[in-house]
């Protein structure tokens, strides 16, 4: 196969070897207490600077139980699931013990940057009303905290699956219980 580009040497084959291997593993008890502490992690950075910003304050989402149930459902596809394929299992390297540290922190610091640029990007192409809100450097800020826990989770496991349960507990706990929803309707 072609390779992406000459400098790296990744192929898209390694992406595909990439994307099946990180879907099929299942992290072990301590790649899961590593990951569940870099959640913690991530909620004492992220909580305070959500609640002093005014972008996080407790409050139900107005929906109905089948609509909540609906969006959970919905949120773990999109941003959860899509997200982490896109910008940690086909940005990061699966096995770090393989690159040098300079590549992986390089590697590392592109698909954060990239995730982090995606939000505002997306915001202007689909939904240019919430302009407001996805470039809102305190979101900003926020979404490369979770970016950062995300890298982590799938660096330490070799396994989509934390990074995928990080992602979406977060977003989910934003929408329907820490004033997400009311925020983006705000912008409709």
């Amino acid at each position: 196969m072609r390779q992406i580009t000459r400098s790296t040497g990744i192929t898209w084959r390694t992406i595909a070897d990439n994307v099946g291997a990180a879907i099929v593993t299942i992290p072990n008890r301590q790649a899961w207490r590593r990951c569940a502490l870099v959640y913690a992690l991530f909620l004492v950075c992220s909580l305070p600077i959500g609640l002093v910003s005014g972008l996080l304050h407790p409050g139900l989402a107005p929906l109905a139980p089948a609509a909540a149930i609906l969006t959970t459902i919905t949120l773990l596809a999109h941003p959860a699931c899509t997200e982490e394929l896109i910008f940690r299992v086909m940005m990061l390297p699966r096995r770090i013990d393989r690159l040098p540290r300079g590549t992986l922190c390089a590697r590392a610091a592109i698909a954060l940057i990239a995730f982090v640029a995606a939000h505002p990007l997306n915001a202007r192409l689909f939904w240019p009303a919430s302009l407001g809100l996805f470039a809102n450097p305190y979101y900003l800020a926020l979404a490369a905290l979770l970016g950062l826990a995300c890298s982590a989770a799938y660096l330490i496991s070799g396994s989509i699956w934390p990074s995928i349960l990080i992602h979406w507990i977060s977003v989910v706990l934003w929408i329907l219980l820490l004033g997400g929803q009311a925020l983006l309707d705000s912008y409709r």
